[in-house]
């Protein structure tokens, strides 16, 4: 009898496909690639690394992947091997900044900005590529405040939608700047970020904070850059939480992963503020619990949704108090796209989807 539950339950294993395990690391220090996002080859968001660099819960289906990450190229896998991939390491290039003026201490920071999100049922998914142009007023030295609001403005907006629902493909354009795409729902922290005395007088180095469900604060320095990736939800026993004021709108939602990382000029004090900044991400994966979500997607099952948005600086400029209080008040003042030649580029597939609504294929005519 042994022999023969051995011999159905060895059947019944080798018949499930297995998933590969993938390991992404840094091609100059071999450090783990984490919080990098993984886009399938239709330019859904499928996955994350895992702190060790890690990701194996990618279907074959799904190839071949992107991988994108501050401070990298994006890498492309075509088939899964179970190895070890290379990431190069390619930082955006800011304005350089200049002296700050003492009658002038407020920061105004112009931003270029891509946001990647996906929702996907058991049977249907949903892409959506978006662009803006946004700026925010931050202090420009210590110890200043700006008198107006630092939140995140957006100035500028298109939205490209890639729809497979019920394996029928359509795409649809928006630039409405009262979209809810148009709204920036995270706004970058300005507070300041103190690197490990060690990198002051090493030119590379890694640090590592542990919480309580793994490490919740990474630090790299390489190559005259300094980056913070913090893991939002590393304090949690549980690695997720589950927003309460959305349950109240039916929305429930159980964050899984929560990713913040920015990159700096490194420098000799080891101290950096909002105005240093580089580059940011923000990465997320939820399962979508609530009704209204479940009724979007026509799903009786929780949908999962995966967003990345990534941040450049493009230019900045330095106010008084009041010439950025008169900024904060012009409503309609709108950026014309500027899109740095050092941004990393976009994948085929996200390509694709803007070249299908600029030809009007698939096109929803609203």
């Amino acid at each position: 009898m042994k022999r023969i539950l051995f011999l159905i339950t060895s059947i019944l294993l080798s018949s499930v496909p297995t998933l590969a395990q993938e390991r992404v690391i840094d091609a100059t220090d071999s450090i783990p690639v984490s919080a990098a996002s993984i886009f399938d080859f239709d330019g859904n968001v499928v996955g994350y690394t895992l702190t060790d660099g890690t990701f194996s819960d990618i279907p074959e289906t799904a190839y071949p992947v992107t991988i994108r990450c501050l401070g990298y190229e994006p890498l492309v896998i075509n088939q899964p091997k179970n190895a070890v991939w290379l990431m190069q390491q390619s930082f955006y290039d800011m304005p350089e900044l200049v002296v700050v003026p003492v009658e002038r201490n407020v920061m105004k920071q112009i931003f270029y900005i891509r946001k990647y999100l996906s929702l996907c049922s058991t049977a249907d998914t949903i892409t959506f590529f978006v662009e803006q142009m946004a700026y925010r007023f931050i202090p420009a030295a210590k110890d200043t405040k700006t008198g107006v609001s630092k939140s995140m403005h957006v100035s500028n907006h298109r939205c490209y939608s890639l729809y497979n629902i019920d394996d029928v493909d359509s795409v649809e354009y928006d630039e409405d700047s009262k979209s809810i795409f148009a709204v920036s729902i995270f706004d970058l922290d300005d507070e300041e970020i103190q690197a490990p005395k060690s990198f002051h007088t090493e030119p590379s180095g890694y640090y590592e904070k542990k919480g309580k469900s793994g490490a919740s604060i990474i630090q790299k320095q390489s190559s005259g850059v300094f980056t913070s990736t913090e893991d939002a939800l590393a304090r949690k026993k549980s690695h997720s939480i589950s927003p309460w004021p959305l349950k109240l709108l039916g929305l429930t939602m159980k964050v899984n992963q929560l990713y913040i990382s920015q990159a700096f000029p490194a420098n000799e004090a080891g101290t950096y503020s909002a105005k240093d900044l580089m580059e940011a991400t923000f990465v997320m994966e939820a399962e979508g619990r609530g009704k209204l979500i479940r009724k979007a997607m026509n799903s009786d099952t929780p949908v999962t949704i995966r967003a990345m948005t990534e941040f450049y600086v493009v230019d900045h400029e330095f106010l008084s108090q009041e010439e950025a209080k008169e900024e904060s008040n012009k409503k309609d003042t709108k950026l014309e796209f500027a899109i740095p030649s050092s941004v990393p580029p976009l994948s085929k597939a996200t390509l694709r989807i803007v070249e299908q609504v600029k030809n009007g294929e698939n096109l929803i005519r609203k």
